[in-house]
């Protein structure tokens, strides 16, 4: 099994340093920056989506994952929106925390649930689409600022 990390930041060099120092140059690859189609075939074959950050506006990347039937691993955290979006066994799991312990944890039972798990993030998917869609934002947005807006 190999991890692939996607994406582009000022940690870079360092992931760059740590992936040296532990000699995970065979077993972890860091492309940075890619196109979006890139990433949607990297998430069709993924086992699953590790999302590491403890701080998520939306999480849209974790709804992406879904669309292929890919489940993901998020962290618990009070500004993690991305943790609204997994459904503990049905779509991926929430790890309590970043540490690699605790992901690792996670990915182990998304292995362990194999297919079986890839099938209930469609379906998940399917049955949340409608929700999750730009459409379905934009108007529960346009609705609460226009709800807030009449209250003065």
């Amino acid at each position: 099994m190999r991890g692939a990390i996607y994406g582009d930041g000022p940690e870079r060099a360092e992931v760059l340093r740590l992936r040296r120092r532990h000699e995970l140059e065979d077993a972890l690859e860091v492309h940075g920056f890619v196109t979006a189609d890139r990433v949607h075939q990297a998430l069709r074959r993924a086992l699953c989506l590790v999302l590491p950050s403890r701080r998520e506006g939306y999480g849209l990347i974790v709804v992406e994952a879904a669309a292929v039937g890919t489940p993901s691993i998020v962290v618990a955290d009070p500004d993690n929106a991305a943790t609204d979006l997994v459904s503990a066994g049905e779509n991926g799991y929430v790890s309590p925390s970043a540490r690699p312990e605790d992901l690792a944890d996670a990915i182990e039972r998304v292995h362990a649930e194999g297919h079986a798990l890839r099938k209930r993030t469609a379906a998940w998917f399917d049955a949340n689409a409608t929700r999750l869609s730009l459409q379905s934002s934009l108007e529960r947005v346009l609705a609460a600022y226009g709800s807030d807006s009449a209250r003065r």
